[in-house]
């Protein structure tokens, strides 16, 4: 009589093998929860030149080794005046040193309209006309507010869409003003 050896695999070489593979989905699970091996590489910023008034300009050189902060909004809209008043507050917190907010008003027709709304709103940061051209520079858009973060190099490092809280914004213009 001949002994065939056992081909299948014991219950503990496929007791070893599910352990292994949990196990190795567990971490990787950890690791995107909490960014491990993620790597964010900023996209420079669109080099836009704003027509403000006859012979000035807005240009993103204007905000060289500056936080800035470009948010597309529309003045009725209810999470754009939202936005708006954080956007203040942010000012006047960081000072126009360390940070420069600008505001691009999609919902208005003409530069005085908008320059109105901003002295009665008490803005401190400048609202401009939103052009068709800084729109597609930016990538287009699909909500408002939308807020573009850029850094002191004028890489946009981060993009809100909808109403931000000043806590996010905080953690990355301390990151900035550490650059």
């Amino acid at each position: 009589m001949s002994i065939k050896p056992n081909t299948r695999p014991g219950r503990l070489v496929i007791s070893l093998t599910v352990s292994l593979i949990v196990l190795l989905a567990v971490m990787g699970l950890l690791q995107y929860a909490f960014g491990e091996g993620e790597v964010l590489v900023a996209k420079p910023a669109p080099p836009f030149v704003l027509k403000i008034a006859p012979g000035q300009t807005v240009k993103l050189t204007d905000f060289k080794n500056k936080a800035l902060l470009v948010c597309f909004l529309a003045t009725p809209d209810d999470n754009s005046q939202q936005q708006m008043k954080i956007l203040n507050d942010l000012q006047k917190q960081y000072g126009e040193t360390n940070l420069a907010v600008l505001g691009l008003a999609l919902d208005q027709t003409r530069p005085e309209f908008v320059k109105a709304y901003a002295e009665r709103e008490h803005l401190k940061y400048p609202l401009y006309l939103a052009t068709y051209e800084i729109i597609k520079a930016f990538g287009g858009l699909t909500h408002i507010p939308t807020t573009f973060i850029i850094d002191k190099n004028q890489n946009i490092i981060q993009t809100y869409v909808g109403v931000t809280e000043t806590n996010i914004f905080d953690d990355y213009l301390k990151a900035i003003a550490k650059q």
